[in-house]
């Protein structure tokens, strides 16, 4: 996984995303406790679903979908956090038996997996037929949010960039060349306030992998000059969902 760059993006490395989540075990749920986008992935998933939460973290989400739920993810600092079910495993490698599953979630993280054309294959053949697969994706700061968002101030500050991961992750035309013969559903788009007070906001900016490129003690700095306080912080999401079909 690691040292290898694709045409689509740029790859992120198992290592690298361990070290992150090592140094921010629980960083993701705290940031999005008041987005409210783990309780609208769980309002999808039919009561009694047989489910797998793929990159589950410190089980955030697992948490409101049962507890027949289960969930995997690379790092073992977020999963020691995580109650229920949980196992290490990679996307590209699921310790679950075919046709065993009705539903897969996955929040925010699909966007970042490497080799995306196998964590598609692994989802289609852990899933039953008619099973779902249900993402929530970063869609950046909101596109016309006014300039004193704190979200565009802090993209600005980083700088240009390519983008982690395949865009085909990211986008429903990309979907549907992932999802070949499967049942993509039209993308869903919401936005959420990540702010308020500045530390509200920062823990939010915090969990951007991109950050570890930067001093992050001093973007933080300079952005509280900036804003003070009371911190707008806009954030666009999708909502993804692929229906594998039946026969």
């Amino acid at each position: 996984m690691a040292g290898r760059t694709a045409p689509a993006g740029t790859v992120v490395s198992e290592a690298f995303v361990r070290a992150f989540h090592a140094a921010h075990a629980g960083a993701m749920s705290r940031a999005f406790a008041r987005g409210g986008s783990y309780d609208r992935l769980a309002a999808l998933v039919p009561a009694g679903a047989r489910v797998l939460d793929l990159a589950c973290g410190d089980g955030a989400l697992l948490e409101r979908l049962g507890a027949h739920a289960i969930g995997v993810d690379v790092s073992l600092d977020e999963l020691a956090l995580a109650r229920g079910r949980v196992a290490q495993a990679r996307a590209q490698e699921l310790p679950v038996a075919s046709s065993s599953l009705d539903v897969v979630t996955c929040h925010l993280a699909f966007m970042l997996f490497d080799e995306p054309e196998r964590v598609v294959a692994e989802v289609a053949r852990v899933l039953a037929p008619g099973g779902e697969f249900i993402a929530v994706l970063g869609g950046g700061p909101v596109a016309d949010a006014d300039r004193d968002d704190v979200f565009h101030r802090f993209v600005t500050m980083l700088g240009p960039s390519n983008r982690l991961g395949d865009r085909r992750t990211r986008s429903e035309s990309g979907w549907r060349t992932l999802f070949d013969g499967w049942n993509v559903l039209p993308f869903e788009r919401w936005e959420v306030e990540l702010g308020g007070g500045f530390d509200d906001a920062w823990a939010f900016l915090s969990t951007s992998y991109e950050l570890a490129a930067h001093d992050a003690a001093r973007i933080r700095d300079e952005l509280h000059a900036i804003v003070g306080e009371h911190a707008s912080c806009r954030a666009a999401l999708f909502l993804a969902r692929a229906q594998r079909r039946r026969g």
